[in-house]
C-alpha cells in the first residue's frame, strides 16, 4: 500500500528536496517517509486485523461513517493541507522532513488507513479503491476540494452496507 498509494502522492515532496539538496537528499526523504508509513501500516494491521473477520456489515457501516466524519473535520483539512504544501519540509533534515511529512499526510488518510486495515482485508477492491482515492487526494490538482464528494460516497456506502 505504501509504494501504491502514498509514494505517487508524495513524489512532488520528493522532488523538492531532490531538487534542492540533491538526488541522495530526496531519496533519505523517501526513506524517512516510508519508514514512517511503514511502522503506522504495521502497527495499524496489529492492531485492526483481529477485527476485520468480525467487522461485517455493521461494523464496516460505523467504519465508513467514521472516515466520512473525519473526512469533513478541520483536523482533516489541517493535515491535507501540511501535506499538499511541502514547502516547510527544507526546514528539517531530509529523513526527518520525510517523516514530518508523513506524519502530516497519515493525520489526512488515517480514516482511510482505517478503512484499507478493516474492509481491504476482507476485499482487494476495497483496496485498490481507497488506494485511488488517497492518490487523488494528496496529487490532484482538486484533491483537496476532494473531501465533501468522498465524505458523500463514504456514507452512502456506509447506508448500502447496513441495507
Amino acid at each position: 500500500m505504501v509504494g501504491v498509494g502514498m509514494v505517487p502522492g508524495t513524489l512532488p515532496a520528493a522532488r523538492l528536496v531532490g531538487g534542492t539538496r540533491g538526488s541522495v537528499n530526496g531519496a533519505v526523504f523517501v526513506l524517512g517517509y516510508c519508514t514512517l508509513w511503514l511502522v503506522l501500516g504495521l502497527l495499524g494491521y496489529v492492531v485492526l486485523s483481529p477485527f476485520s473477520t468480525a467487522l461485517g456489515e455493521i461494523g464496516a457501516g460505523a467504519l465508513l461513517v467514521a472516515a466520512a466524519v473525519y473526512e469533513l473535520s478541520p483536523l482533516k483539512d489541517a493535515c491535507l493541507r501540511r501535506c499538499r504544501s511541502p514547502v516547510r519540509l527544507l526546514f528539517h533534515p531530509s529523513f526527518a522532513g520525510g517523516i514530518s511529512h508523513g506524519l502530516d499526510c497519515a493525520g489526512c488518510c488515517v480514516f482511510l488507513m482505517a478503512l484499507m486495515v478493516g474492509l481491504g482485508l476482507m476485499s482487494i477492491w476495497w483496496a485498490l479503491m481507497l488506494a485511488v482515492v488517497v492518490a487523488v487526494q494528496k496529487a490532484a490538482p482538486f484533491g483537496a476540494r476532494s473531501s465533501g464528494v468522498l465524505a458523500a460516497a463514504l456514507a452512502s456506502a456506509a447506508a448500502i452496507a447496513w441495507i
